[in-house]
């Protein structure tokens, strides 16, 4: 055999095993992480803890933790080490996005998505009872500022489930339409205002039903 394509072949194989133990030591420092109970705040062993406990090496042991912060799983705070951060799929949301818009994915998938999710919250928020003195109290104000007033009242919709997974999903898929209406889609403002009372009203009433049909049209123009 070629001494070169030799060569070629066993680096290959030794990037393979060195992906193969970094996949291994994440699987390890992550079932260390749930063993432990650490939550929102606790630090993590130092590099050099992880390469004792696991005999690897360094390099390993920071390819896998570096993964972890960039996931949002973690941060390294300076003087403090590494610790866990609160739960937030946010970036892994957006880095989803992103993908469907690079892939050419359909806007009207999208937007089919957010009236399924902002529908699913008007179940569960009447469903569960839940306080809506927020809502009440957007559709109330005087608005100044019609597109940010609009932002806020969808959020409070999410905000209202109580679900903080559900509202960090649901927000990142918001943020997708609010980015594309920033680039100059025209908005009837005084009508959307008046929607949101009606739908507001419906909540109130409890009648899911008429809720959802106008937050579906609502978000279909």
């Amino acid at each position: 055999m070629d001494r070169r394509i030799g060569a070629k072949m066993m680096s290959k194989l030794n990037k393979i095993e060195v992906q193969s133990l970094k996949s291994q030591v994440l699987q390890e420092i992550k079932q260390y992480i749930l063993d432990k109970g650490l939550t929102e705040g606790d630090r993590l062993p130092t590099e050099r803890a992880f390469t004792e406990m696991y005999g690897v090496s360094r390099s390993v042991v920071r390819e896998a933790l570096s993964y972890l912060e960039h996931t949002g799983v973690t941060e390294t705070v300076q003087g403090k080490g590494t610790l866990i951060k609160a739960p937030d799929v946010s970036s892994l949301v957006e880095g989803f996005l992103f993908s469907f818009q690079v892939a050419n994915g359909s806007k009207q998938d999208l937007l089919s998505l957010r009236i399924i999710f902002e529908c699913a919250a008007i179940e569960e928020i009447v469903k569960l009872d839940k306080d809506i003195s927020q809502m009440k109290a957007i559709v109330k104000e005087e608005v100044k500022n019609h597109y940010e007033n609009d932002k806020a009242f969808h959020q409070s919709i999410l905000h209202s489930t109580g679900n903080i997974l559900f509202e960090q999903l649901s927000s990142v898929i918001q943020s997708y339409f609010y980015h594309i209406e920033e680039e100059g889609q025209d908005i009837d403002y005084i009508k959307t205002s008046e929607t949101h009372k009606q739908i507001v009203d419906a909540i109130s009433n409890k009648d899911v039903k008429l809720a959802k049909e106008l937050m579906t049209q609502h978000l279909s123009k």
